[in-house]
């Protein structure tokens, strides 16, 4: 099989993913000590950059080199492997696993290392450089793992710069800014049509007790003008000219 560009191998696919025992090594070695350091934070892609470019440059480095998402992907498959030498019964004879246990195991925080300047890589034990030598175009026996990984569909980790990170931030405001504008004019609308309608209502109330005094003033004259006409009614009636015309 020809070997891929840079491009078509950042999928972490196919037999070129391949992993010796002394590159998972390195791997390890350094993908630790950059853990560490970040207080066993996640790594950034910057971060992996440089535990792919330690891998690449240790003196069994593999061939065709490791791209950054090949290590992160590589990592993800060990850790899966770790889960499941840990829950076995008899002590694990996987060779990576002590190395796993101490940087996330169950008593990993007991034994956390010093935040490191800059990265390491280890020497390998002699066994390991052998074994590199004959496993160098093998995967290891974890193979099956990483195949149901590729089998998964998987979505890298989109990670942010800083920059981009504050423009996110700077639009998140904007838009808050916006929506919180319109709720204030539309509850100031509101408001106003509310106090159209107040006024409105007082002046129609206003107008109807108007209507009702001016009423009660033209009922209560029309009542006077009924009593003064039977007043004079009568005492025409019972005037003393009246009566006189009335004896004669």
């Amino acid at each position: 099989m020809s070997p891929r560009g840079p491009h078509s191998s950042a999928s972490g696919g196919g037999r070129e993913d391949c992993w010796s025992q002394g590159a998972t090594g390195t791997l390890i070695d350094a993908w630790g000590d950059c853990y560490l350091r970040l207080n066993r934070g996640n790594l950034r892609q910057k971060d992996w950059q440089k535990v792919a470019a330690a891998v690449n440059s240790s003196h069994d480095g593999p061939k065709p080199r490791k791209t950054d998402v090949q290590c992160k992907n590589r990592i993800d498959t060990l850790k899966k492997k770790f889960k499941v030498e840990r829950a076995k019964p008899s002590p694990s004879k996987w060779p990576f696993f002590q190395r796993l246990d101490s940087l996330i195991g169950a008593n990993a925080s007991a034994t956390k290392k010093s935040p490191a300047t800059s990265l390491t890589v280890k020497p390998k034990p002699a066994a390991f450089s052998k074994g590199s030598k004959l496993s160098e175009s093998m995967c290891d026996d974890d193979d099956d793992g990483a195949d149901e990984v590729k089998k998964a569909h998987r979505v890298e980790d989109v990670e942010l710069s800083d920059g981009a990170a504050c423009r996110e931030l700077a639009r998140a405001i904007l838009k808050f800014g916006e929506i919180y504008e319109r709720v204030e004019s539309s509850k100031q609308q509101q408001m106003m049509e509310l106090e159209r309608q107040r006024l409105e209502f007082a002046k129609d109330f206003e107008f109807q007790r108007m209507n009702m005094f001016v009423d009660a003033q033209l009922e209560m004259e029309k009542l006077k003008r009924q009593k003064l006409q039977a007043l004079t009614g009568l005492l025409s009636i019972t005037s003393p000219g009246s009566i006189g015309f009335a004896t004669n």
